[in-house]
């Protein structure tokens, strides 16, 4: 593994962009799909059971005729021995799906709906177009679902399959304003 990975992966740090503090490798996390504006509140995960029309809860997204829900897409790093950059991301779903996730959410079962179509509703990196279709695989325990892309031919497709190195993964640091690179370099 290269040095300067593994000083990221077990080192504690502060990002010079945003101040934020951290021990083991940062994640990137969506707040809301692309799609969804900016002005709509973040709620308590109850309201999309209280509410009707658009709303925006810490897994839930529901915006006109559209269903969101919260995911992660994981990224292997080449060389590390299994570990991965964990990017939180928005799935866009069918209303049918979106409905019985909800079902099956507050009893912690949603793994038994399996893998599901859905799309990914962020742009990873940023602007790499619109949305993109995936499989959506339901994990156990109250996890978030896991979104695989299945547009083989799509950069983050094969990010999935062979894993970033160093440079990959702090050009997408870079890419969404964290500057890594001075704190792997410098340190």
């Amino acid at each position: 593994m290269d040095a300067h990975l593994a000083r990221m992966l077990s080192s504690s740090r502060q990002c010079r962009c945003c101040g934020a503090t951290f021990s083991q490798l940062l994640s990137l996390s969506c707040d809301r799909p692309d799609i969804c504006p900016p002005d709509l509140p973040v709620q308590d995960n109850t309201a999309v059971f209280a509410t009707d029309g658009d709303v925006l809860t810490e897994d839930f997204c529901r915006f006109g005729t559209l269903r969101f829900l919260r995911a992660v897409l994981a990224v292997p790093l080449a060389d590390t021995g299994g570990e991965e950059f964990i990017l939180g991301t928005w799935a866009g779903v069918s209303e049918e799906v979106f409905d019985e996730y909800l079902d099956l959410f507050d009893m912690r079962e949603i793994e038994t709906m399996g893998s599901r179509p859905a799309w990914l509703s962020n742009q990873i990196p940023p602007d790499s177009g619109g949305p993109l279709a995936c499989m959506l695989h339901m994990r156990p325990e109250g996890e978030y679902p896991e979104l695989q892309i299945s547009e083989v031919n799509h950069e983050l497709a094969r990010m999935q399959e062979l894993g970033v190195d160093l440079e990959q993964l702090l050009a997408m640091l870079h890419a969404y304003g964290h500057d890594l690179a001075s704190l792997v370099y410098d340190a």
